[in-house]
């Protein structure tokens, strides 16, 4: 290549170009989160029926024990459309919806539509993207329900510079959609059309999303409000937000944790490790996405071994991301050996997140069993202690599992060498799924 035919500003975009490239791959394998593995001290974690359970987290979390009304369960996207659809209409001052992923199709247009319809009889709307989440939005869309008063904000960028790129790594993968303050919804749903229907086909995932009241209405709100502040600088203040009297009332106690990780502080791993060291009888997980650490990876063992039904319910080939799927399967054997059980999801894709503990705490909202939910993105979580909520979780993870095919460990110790390979070649990328 001959030099001397490009100008000094041709070099300079060239540099620029090979700066950011090599910036992406620096950051694709960095290893983002890294850090001690968490132990446990020389004191047992009391049990998630024990008073001190609760006391225990919200101390070694600096969270406070909040106490809300009961919450209710909705099953995949048609449960939830309906009932979302209907807050809406009932809004009398104010909806902030935001979700991670947002793409154009029938459920973004519903929403919109009914959004800029409230919009315009003068209640304030306010979505909030994100950038990566939100590359399929259709901008035209979102921009008739500015033209109509509502914000439209989006969090962080992709623009690819050497001086921001470590920064935008990070995303908000927090799901926040609260009404007048006082109903708010959390859990793995997002706006794009594969979460339409009830799961019936591999077109329709299955998901769960959470409808709340109360004190746990007014958590969710914070929740954006943060993120909305920090994205745009307006601070969201008084009665439409936070009404007050109508937000508090309830018995069930919870904790709520909007986690913002950063290279000291991994709140996320922190809460799970915690709510896992405290399972006597059973631990019962379903996730998308199955990477757990060295810490969580040892502590799931150590509870199979010592008889605690280690059971866990994650997706088969019906997943959208086939590279964290494989990287997750690495770890199978080991897991199987100390005891734990496998079951794969056959319907669909299943994008559902619970975590339930011995039948009485519960550990609902975002996050999925990834590095990003634990060290790297937004999320918020709710843990719940409440015997009659947990069962009605453990009433449809029972359901998941009958939609389920156990792997076995004799035959997964004969799977072939293009799986191991696959296996292989995923976890060097495992630091950012």
């Amino acid at each position: 290549m001959c030099w001397k035919r490009y100008s000094g500003w041709e070099m300079a975009l060239f540099a620029i170009g090979w700066a950011s490239f090599i910036s992406v791959i620096v950051i694709l394998l960095l290893p983002i989160g890294k850090g001690p593995q968490l132990k446990a001290s020389a004191s047992a974690m009391p049990p998630v029926t024990s008073p001190a359970f609760l006391k225990i987290i919200s101390h070694s979390m600096a969270v406070p024990i909040d106490q809300g009304p009961p919450v209710e369960t909705l099953t995949d996207g048609d449960a939830f459309v309906r009932a979302l659809i209907r807050d809406i209409d009932g809004a009398q001052h104010s909806i902030n919806f935001m979700v991670y992923i947002w793409e154009d199709g029938n459920f973004n247009d519903m929403v919109l539509a009914h959004l800029e319809r409230k919009q315009r009889q003068g209640v304030q709307v306010r979505v909030m993207l994100d950038a990566y989440g939100a590359q399929k939005a259709p901008n035209g869309k979102l921009q008739r329900l500015e033209q109509a008063g509502g914000k439209v904000a989006t969090f962080r960028s992709l623009v690819p510079l050497p001086w921001n790129i470590l920064r935008n790594t990070k995303r908000n993968h927090r799901r926040a959609i609260v009404v007048d303050g006082v109903t708010g919804y959390t859990g793995g749903i997002a706006v794009a059309d594969t979460w339409l229907g009830e799961a019936r086909t591999p077109q329709e995932w299955h998901d769960f999303m959470f409808r709340m009241t109360g004190s746990m209405a007014a958590r969710l709100q914070g929740s954006f409000a943060e993120l909305w502040a920090r994205t745009t600088g307006e601070v969201l203040l008084g009665a439409k937000f936070y009404p007050g009297a109508e937000t508090t009332g309830g018995t069930i106690p919870y904790v709520t944790l909007s986690t913002s990780p950063s290279p000291d502080l991994y709140e996320a791993e922190s809460f799970v490790f915690l709510s896992l060291l405290a399972a006597r009888r059973r631990i019962h997980i379903e996730t998308p996405y199955f990477l757990p650490d060295g810490t969580m990876r040892d502590v799931l063992k150590q509870k199979a071994k010592a008889g605690v039904d280690v059971t866990l319910v994650l997706p088969n080939h019906h997943t959208d991301q086939k590279s964290v799927r494989w990287a997750g399967q690495r770890i199978f054997t080991e897991l199987m050996e100390a005891g734990v059980r496998i079951y794969e999801y056959q319907p669909t894709f299943t994008h559902a997140k619970l975590l339930l503990v011995d039948g009485g705490w519960a550990v609902i909202g975002t996050a999925n069993w990834d590095n990003r939910s634990r060290k790297i993105n937004d999320e918020v979580l709710f843990g719940i202690a409440d015997s009659a909520f947990t069962a009605s979780l453990e009433q449809r993870f029972v359901e998941d599992v009958g939609k389920s095919k156990k792997i076995e460990l004799k035959d997964w110790r004969q799977r072939g060498l293009l799986q191991r390979v696959l296996e292989l070649v995923s976890q060097a990328f495992v630091q950012q799924y």
